[in-house]
């Protein structure tokens, strides 16, 4: 009696919120429980397109593909371990970003790629959070037609997701996300980009700050990695080592 809302899941896509006071049932994505906008309908469009390349390296240095979910016009993935400070987290917490969402917004597009022997795999994957598909290091891009349509000939298959119609689709949009995870990848847009975390939306100017705040806290994570005051083991950081180091915790 404590909570004055209620939530349902219904399935793998949706679930019902139910307002107990009001008596009010709204029927929303399953993605929407994580990533819920703080004003709904108003958008914070990603456009800038060094803000996208330092977006892409973040997520793509070691991240890994982790969900993906398509409505009538939004399309949104999301990735983990992504290389953003988290500023949402206490002091003895890791500070990598663990979920970031990317959401296009409008008219969107999906196609999914595989050199897999299965025709069900992009299924089982939206429905199972225990799959991860690590993304090829540094092999993501926003707003490259050339990187897009290279992609699409470097696998056999194509799963056609969401309203894709090849190099056309790819001429005509206005937003294009892709990458390669390995044996599978994904080419998808949309009208408008906009970044969604545990926080809620991610303003265009956040995105450089807390790029290189992250770094600032890798520096200091391999610094103090070893001695009493050490940072919490950080997966993100521990994979990715200082080049040509024997003693990390030296002056930087």
């Amino acid at each position: 009696m404590q909570y004055d809302e209620a939530v349902f899941i219904e399935d793998s896509e949706t679930v019902t919120f139910h307002d107990i006071e009001s008596g009010y049932t709204n029927r929303r994505p399953v993605s929407d429980v994580f990533y819920n906008d703080p004003k709904p309908g108003s958008h914070e469009a990603i456009t800038n397109r060094d803000t996208l390349n330092i977006l892409a390296d973040a997520i793509s240095d070691v991240g890994s593909w982790w969900c993906w979910y398509v409505g009538d016009d939004m399309l949104q993935l999301e990735f983990c371990d992504v290389q953003l400070y988290d500023e949402t987290k206490t002091e003895k917490e890791t500070h990598t970003t663990d979920v970031l969402a990317v959401r296009f917004c409008g008219h969107v597009f999906a196609v999914f790629l595989d050199d897999l022997n299965d025709n069900n795999w992009h299924g089982r994957f939206r429905d199972d959070d225990s799959i991860l598909y690590p993304v090829d290091t540094y092999d993501m891009a926003f707003d490259d037609n050339k990187e897009a349509e290279s992609l699409l000939n470097n696998y056999k298959n194509r799963v056609s997701v969401k309203d894709f119609k090849g190099a056309e689709t790819l001429a005509a949009a206005k937003h294009i996300l892709c990458a390669r995870c390995d044996k599978v990848g994904f080419i998808v847009g949309g009208d408008e980009i906009e970044i969604i975390g545990k926080k809620g939306k991610y303003t265009e100017e956040e995105i450089e700050p807390l790029s290189r705040k992250w770094w600032e806290y890798w520096k200091d994570y391999w610094r103090l990695r070893g001695t009493r005051d050490a940072l919490p083991k950080d997966y993100a950081c521990e994979v990715t080592i200082p080049v040509g180091k024997e003693e990390p915790q030296g002056k930087w």
